[in-house]
C-alpha cells in the first residue's frame, strides 16, 4: 500500500460522502437536540455508514451473481442515479425538511445520506481498482473526517455560513455529476469490450 494509492482511493470517497455538504442537512435535523444527543447522532451516523458500506462490499458480488447483474450494469445504474440526484440538487433546490428527529443518526444521516448510491458505488470502484486493504483504510479515514466535520458543524456553519456550506455542496454535486458520467462511460466500455 503506497501513500499515492491511499490518496487516490481517499479522494473519490471524500467527494462521494460529501461531509461538508451534509452539514446544513445535519444541522437542520439536529439543531434542537442537546449537545450529547447531537454527538451520539454523529457517532451513530458514521458507524452505520461504515458498516453498511463494508457489508455492501462483502455481499455485493454474491447478490449481483444471484440477480445476474454484471459489474458494468451496476456502474451504469450508479452513474444514472448519481447524475439524477446531483442534477436535482443543482437545478431544483428544495428547502430542507423541517421535521425534527429524536435521533437522526442511523436514518436518515447514516443511510441514505452518507451510505447512499454515490458512496456505495464509489466503494465498489475503489475496491476493484485498489483492493480491499486500501479501500477499507480509505473508507475508515473518510469516516473519521466526516465525524470531525459533523462534530464541528456548529463552528463550521458560523465560519462558512449556511450559504457557504451550500456552495461547497453544489460544487461537490457538480463533481459527482461528472463522476456519474464517468461511471456510465466505464460501464459502456466494459459492455463493448
Amino acid at each position: 500500500m503506497t501513500t499515492e494509492q491511499l490518496w487516490l482511493a481517499f479522494i473519490p470517497l471524500f467527494v462521494a460522502l460529501d461531509g461538508v455538504g451534509l452539514v446544513p442537512v445535519y444541522w437542520s435535523m439536529a439543531h434542537a437536540l442537546k449537545p450529547a444527543k447531537r454527538r451520539q447522532a454523529v457517532f451513530d451516523a458514521v458507524l452505520t455508514a461504515f458498516f453498511v458500506s463494508v457489508g455492501f462490499l462483502l455481499v455485493s458480488r454474491s447478490v449481483f451473481s444471484i440477480l445476474g447483474l454484471a459489474f458494468s450494469d451496476v456502474l451504469m445504474a450508479g452513474g444514472v442515479i448519481l447524475i439524477v440526484l446531483c442534477l436535482r440538487d443543482l437545478l431544483v433546490p428544495e428547502s430542507q425538511a423541517k421535521r425534527e428527529y429524536e435521533s437522526p443518526g442511523v436514518v436518515p444521516l447514516g443511510v441514505p445520506l452518507l451510505a447512499g448510491p454515490a458512496a456505495l458505488t464509489t466503494v465498489l470502484l475503489v475496491r476493484d481498482q485498489f483492493g480491499w486493504s486500501i479501500t477499507l483504510v480509505a473508507l475508515a479515514m473518510n469516516m473519521v473526517v466526516v465525524w470531525l466535520i459533523l462534530s464541528l458543524s456548529d463552528r463550521m456553519l458560523r465560519w462558512l455560513g449556511p450559504e457557504g456550506a451550500e456552495v461547497i455542496s453544489k460544487i461537490f454535486s457538480l463533481i459527482l455529476t461528472a463522476y456519474g458520467v464517468m461511471l456510465i462511460r466505464r460501464g459502456m466500455l466494459q459492455v463493448m469490450a
